[in-house]
């Protein structure tokens, strides 16, 4: 009964989190208009080229923002980290409707780039599904540094090999063209003053479950990663046979 109740209530918080995620970041960034946008390029940015193949690493955000659901097994630090979550993302929501700032000029002209293949589909995807006005803070990477920062809390091992993914996720932002450098530095002072007061008090108790899922949790979050890329690459040699 209490494995159930527990899969149960991780269920409704995700879906919970998805529908705030899903439902205030499309809306904010097709309600917001664009021409009052403003750009916070610099000169770091400029300096940083397009590189097409990091969508890869870009695109890592989606399943590396599950992998508490797989490996954090506390449902106590899973509540709290679930908390964390929806603090960041309604913060970001606000920060994106009162101060918008466009990536439109920063992104390049795909048209004029001789980008074809998984890579090219992949980019222009995201371009078209990703309003170029929910930029600051980067809530892809806030989101990001929340997860890492949450598996180092359960198990500093995991901690120490997702640490790294997020800093990879950093560099793809910009080398993706899709936020500016600034975006990212504020999302991660972002993400991590929210779980610094998310987790202020928090200790693992000796009468709870364990922390961490045993290897079947990772191994898990593994396949779940093989399957996002999988389908990535499924749908996009389906539209090749349109």
């Amino acid at each position: 009964m209490r494995t159930s109740l527990e899969l149960t209530e991780r269920a409704v918080l995700t879906a919970g989190i998805l529908a705030l995620f899903s439902g205030g970041y499309f809306g904010v960034g097709h309600s917001v208009d664009a021409s009052e946008a403003r750009e916070l390029a610099t000169t770091f940015d400029a300096a940083i080229p397009f590189v097409p193949w990091t969508i890869y690493v870009y695109l890592g955000v989606f399943p590396t923002a599950f992998a508490p659901l797989f490996i954090v097994r506390s449902r106590r630090l899973f509540r709290r980290l679930a908390a964390a979550y929806a603090t960041v993302i309604v913060i970001s929501l606000f920060l994106f409707a009162v101060l918008p700032v466009t990536s439109a000029e920063l992104r390049p002209d795909l048209s004029a780039l001789a980008l074809s293949g998984f890579t090219g589909w992949c980019v222009r995807l995201i371009y078209s599904l990703d309003p170029p006005v929910n930029l600051f803070p980067s809530l892809h990477l806030s989101i990001a540094s929340l997860s890492a920062a949450g598996l180092w809390r359960a198990r500093r091992a995991y901690g120490a090999v997702a640490f790294p993914v997020v800093a990879a996720i950093a560099v793809s932002i910009c080398t993706v063209k899709q936020h500016f450098v600034i975006d990212g530095v504020a999302g991660i002072i972002l993400a991590l003053a929210i779980y610094t007061a998310a987790l202020r008090g928090f200790e693992s108790r000796n009468d709870e479950e364990p922390i961490v899922y045993s290897w079947q949790g990772p191994l898990l979050y593994l396949l779940f990663l093989g399957l996002v890329y999988a389908g990535l690459f499924t749908v996009y040699r389906s539209s090749l046979a349109v």
